[in-house]
């Protein structure tokens, strides 16, 4: 059955339907229209100043490449065997599926062959469909009622009205859309499903009127775009459809592949911070790679992305199509959101959360550097004190990403190190920031700032210490060697000369060359030795000889001194001993007198009176008596060997501790004394 005619005026630069109305009559490229404002008018087809004509059959797939060319595309993506019937109605002829597949390519990009032959059987099974001929001569053909879901309503009233339809809804009868969604019913279309041009009032209008066929269902991202890219200005309902969008952002990501990059470039404007459902968009795009995702979402935001991702793809099979091509925008979600100038605002769980799962590049040297590069820039936008209160699985996650980095002067492991070094020295020390790490990688950076990292007394033994051991005893040429003694001091100072010798002994064995320099440098070296040897001793024995005749004048001036003060300390120390003894028993009544108040008031108010009174109490005889407490317990401060008693392995000073109990000091300034240290324990 030949569809009915409809004439579409489009704008000539945007392409963008401007109305459309029902053909009535035609002499060639002369024809009459039934505009849908119900003029009727003569038009030439073809171009027309900055018009275009176009004459195609109603509900046709060029008809609805003109009218919804973004819903269209989805609709071959997600119904290809309603698509194929409907590039049918663009022929009054039989037409083979060679045909069809290039009817249908003219509007989607994909493989439409391997879409043919997934969609051939729901196609041929449509009794809007009629088949004929056999094998190369098979050909198909359209005999069903045109559809009325891609025209607006009121030449969808104008067709009603001449073909005698029903008033508010057309059967379109395909079913290939009922059985690719498991019905047996053919679809009940909406009369006014697409209106010029395009907006998405006219769309929802429909949507909501009746089920729409499938295929017309247009993704809300898809549609958000779209219309802001043609109107130049986003929809009345734009919050609706971004909330929509942004709930599974992987899903809107492979909605606007559909859309062309000059779509996109068209909308990232209008869009603004709803940009941001574009971020997982399966390929490059120049449009969105200009966009600083997290600046425009923040960080916060930025994070729930990655959780609204996440949530995406949780109990999904990891092996279906579907998850795969989750995953795969995933990825580029991720990278665009870590890749935004303004990554250093992500918290670092959100980045350690991005990375973990993260699809794997092909060249995953490049990952990890690329990670590392982020971390280090992360990281170096953190203050001190959210480092340290990070816990001991999110620090361990950053090492083991930075495990697959080589250690180098300028690479971004080198950086965060550096950073932590400068921050939190002690935290170096834990040897999984140095796992994977080799004697070359330490002499890299051992003339950066982190030398000084390689000088501390727990990673010059920790770390460096057994990779010298090591690159000493593995040498097996006269270069290694050579190269190995040349390494920086920080390095260097840590090569026993015993095992320099056995190294030089074991790579000369069978070098001729070598052991004949070797045993030259030995004899010139032995005999230098010993002249300088001789030279010192005849210096020391000449300053020694001087020192002796002062040292023998200066006895002789002194013996009458100490003569005279020997008899000056026996007057004095008779008179000393009787104040000393004096002075000790006033000390030792007064030091009994506080015990004993302190002790007659504990044993009184021990059953009167509460702990926290009685603590307070003592304290203030304690006051008294000049004695001042110090620690806080549960407080955390730096190790002091003079202050503290640690329970367990004393720490390294200034490592940080945790006070359990208080400690005394009597006195003030460069008088105090620390009577009872305050007991504390390591902090982890």
């Amino acid at each position: 059955m030949k569809a009915p005619q409809v004439v579409v005026d489009l704008d000539r630069k945007s392409r963008v339907v401007l109305r459309e109305g029902l053909l009535v009559d035609r002499k060639g490229v002369e024809v009459t229209v039934l505009w849908n404002d119900g003029s009727t008018d003569d038009v030439r087809l073809g171009v027309d100043g900055d018009h275009i004509l176009l004459a195609t059959a109603a509900g046709g797939l060029r008809h609805r490449k003109h009218v919804n060319p973004v819903g269209t595309s989805e609709l071959v993506r997600t119904s290809p065997a309603q698509a194929f019937a409907f590039a049918l109605l663009d022929s009054s002829k039989p037409v083979s599926s060679k045909d069809l597949i290039a009817r249908v390519e003219e509007v989607f990009t994909g493989d439409v062959s391997a879409l043919w032959k997934r969609a051939r059987l729901t196609f041929e099974a449509n009794e809007n469909v009629k088949a004929s001929g056999k094998g190369a001569s098979l050909k198909y053909i359209w005999v069903g009622q045109a559809p009325l879901d891609a025209v607006s309503a009121d030449i969808a009233a104008q067709m009603r009205g001449q073909t005698a339809m029903k008033e508010n809804t057309v059967t379109v009868g395909l079913d290939a859309g009922n059985a690719e969604r498991g019905g047996e019913a053919a679809p009940q279309v909406a009369d006014g499903a697409v209106g010029r041009p395009m907006d998405s009032e006219t769309r929802n209008e429909a949507r909501d009127s009746a089920d729409s066929a499938e295929g017309g269902q247009i993704h809300p991202a898809v549609e958000l775009v779209h219309a802001a890219s043609v109107s130049g200005q986003l929809p009345e309902n734009w919050g609706r459809l971004l909330d929509t969008a942004r709930r599974n952002p992987l899903a809107a990501g492979l909605a606007v592949d559909s859309l062309s990059d000059n779509a996109l470039q068209a909308a990232v404007p209008v869009l603004g911070r709803a940009a941001l459902i574009l971020q997982a968009l399966p390929r490059d795009s120049k449009a969105i790679k200009a966009i600083d995702a997290v600046q425009l979402a923040g960080p916060e935001a930025a994070a729930a992305l990655i959780d609204a991702a996440d949530a995406e793809l949780r109990g999904l099979e990891p092996a279906t199509a579907r998850a795969q091509e989750l995953r795969h925008a995933k990825d580029f979600l991720i990278r665009r959101l870590l890749n935004s100038p303004s990554v250093g605002l992500l918290n670092l769980d959100t980045v350690l959360r991005a990375t973990r799962e993260m699809e794997s590049p092909k060249d995953a040297a490049k990952k990890g550097e690329w990670v590392a590069g982020v971390l280090a820039t992360v990281i170096g936008a953190m203050d001190q004190d959210s480092w340290k209160n990070l816990s001991l699985q999110d620090k361990s996650a950053v090492a083991r990403r930075l495990t697959s980095v080589p250690l180098n002067a300028t690479g971004s492991r080198a950086r965060v190190l550096g950073w932590i070094l400068r921050n939190h020295p002690a935290d170096l020390a834990d040897d999984m920031w140095w796992r994977g790490v080799e004697f070359d990688d330490l002499a890299a950076v051992a003339t950066t700032p982190l030398a000084s990292a390689l000088e501390s007394d727990a990673i010059a033994s920790a770390v460096v210490k057994p990779l010298v051991v090591k690159r000493l005893e593995s040498a097996t040429t006269r270069r290694q060697l050579l190269t190995s003694l040349a390494a920086p001091t920080a390095i260097a100072r840590l090569m026993d000369e015993t095992a320099v010798q056995r190294a030089f002994d074991r790579v000369l064995r069978d070098d001729n060359i070598g052991r004949a320099w070797l045993v030259g440098l030995r004899n010139e070296t032995r005999i230098s030795e010993l002249a300088h040897q001789v030279e010192a001793l005849t210096r020391q024995t000449r300053e020694m000889t001087e020192l002796l005749e002062k040292a023998q004048e200066a006895v002789r001036m002194s013996d009458d001194r100490l003569h005279r003060m020997e008899v000056r300390l026996g007057e004095a120390a008779a008179s000393t001993n009787k104040l000393r003894e004096s002075q000790s028993r006033q000390i030792r009544i007064d030091v009994m007198r506080a015990l004993a108040e302190l002790c007659a008031y504990v044993d009184g108010a021990a059953d009167s009176q509460s702990a926290q009174r009685v603590r307070e109490r003592v304290r203030r005889m304690a006051a008294r008596e000049g004695l001042t407490p110090f620690g806080v317990p549960g407080r955390t401060e730096p190790y002091d060997p003079q202050r503290h008693d640690v329970v367990g392995e004393p720490p390294l000073p200034n490592t940080p501790v945790t006070v359990t109990g208080i400690g005394y000091t009597w006195g003030e300034g460069a008088d105090e004394i620390v009577l009872v240290r305050a007991l504390v324990e390591r902090t982890y």
